[in-house]
């Protein structure tokens, strides 16, 4: 296991040493496409001295549901933590589409491994990691696959926004979008446009050719009625499953909804030691 990071503070707060630099936390603003994207970056306390791995943990639709526990259990460990709001979304400029988010991960996911960045928060430029949850496990997804130097991929209840046009079902989508109101955007026409005309390119099994050979982890809800893990994963992960590669790959079933919301403490673990076990692959 890599000793660059400390699960044993998963779940508990360091003790208080003067003589080391305090953890914290600053506003981001990043721009992507010229629209400046807001949120936050956390970093660790000062004994994570060097080659930090870091975590860019993206939000799903419409973004009401956060991941906070999540973000701050990871930099506890040792991870730095840039959690955005997309395009249109929570205060962040331009207009919300799914292949907005798309691009805003990828332009994060460089500039995250930037020299500059990387000296600023002492970050190492091979641990990046790309983590999403529904609409932003698609977001990570369909960003990772082309970027072929991530550390890994983590996946939490990842909706797959072209499930329902291919099944056909659009209903079931449009059912979905009006949470999409509160979004700065060109209208909920636009954005299950948007997705229509990406039906072929997003969906996760098309994935499996540039994802094989990434560390990769899943997590799904037993009660999901949203995004269903057979419905979603499954046809990603079979074919996962049969090739044969040294790529990490995990998936974990746990008995929620798909906020995972009474599985939170699980899903926190799984993540934290999938990032663990990546990072010991030097």
């Amino acid at each position: 296991m890599s000793s660059r990071i400390q699960l044993k503070y998963l779940f508990e707060d360091k003790p208080y040493d003067p003589a080391v630099e305090p953890s914290d936390y600053d506003a981001l603003d990043f721009v992507s496409a010229g629209c400046h994207l807001y949120g936050k970056i956390l970093w660790p306390d000062g004994s994570f001295a060097a080659d930090r791995p870091c975590v860019i943990l993206l939000h799903g639709f419409p973004g009401a549901a956060r991941s906070d526990d999540l973000a701050y259990a990871l930099c506890r460990i040792g991870c730095v933590v840039v959690v955005p709001h997309h395009r249109g979304a929570w205060g962040s400029e331009g207009k919300y589409l799914v292949s907005n988010c798309i691009q805003d991960a990828l332009a994060l996911a460089d500039w995250a491994r930037s020299p500059a960045f990387c000296r600023q928060y002492r970050v190492d430029a091979r641990a990046v990691f790309l983590a999403g949850h529904s609409m932003g496990g698609n977001t990570a997804l369909n960003a990772g696959r082309t970027l072929p130097w991530l550390r890994g991929l983590i996946l939490m209840t990842p909706f797959d926004p072209t499930r329902a046009l291919r099944d056909g079902h659009p209903e079931t989508l449009h059912r979905l979008l009006p949470e999409g109101d509160i979004l700065r955007s060109d209208g909920l026409d636009a954005i299950f446009d948007d997705i229509a005309a990406h039906v072929d390119s997003w969906q996760f099994e098309r994935a499996f050719a540039e994802v094989r050979t990434q560390n990769l982890c899943c997590v799904t809800g037993r009660l999901d009625e949203i995004a269903p893990g057979e419905q979603m994963v499954q046809p990603l992960w079979q074919k996962l499953r049969a090739a044969q590669t040294p790529a990490i790959h995990r998936l974990l079933e746990l008995p929620a909804g798909h906020g995972l919301c009474g599985s939170r403490i699980a899903l926190i673990r799984f993540a934290a030691q999938f990032i663990a076990d990546a990072l010991a692959e030097e």
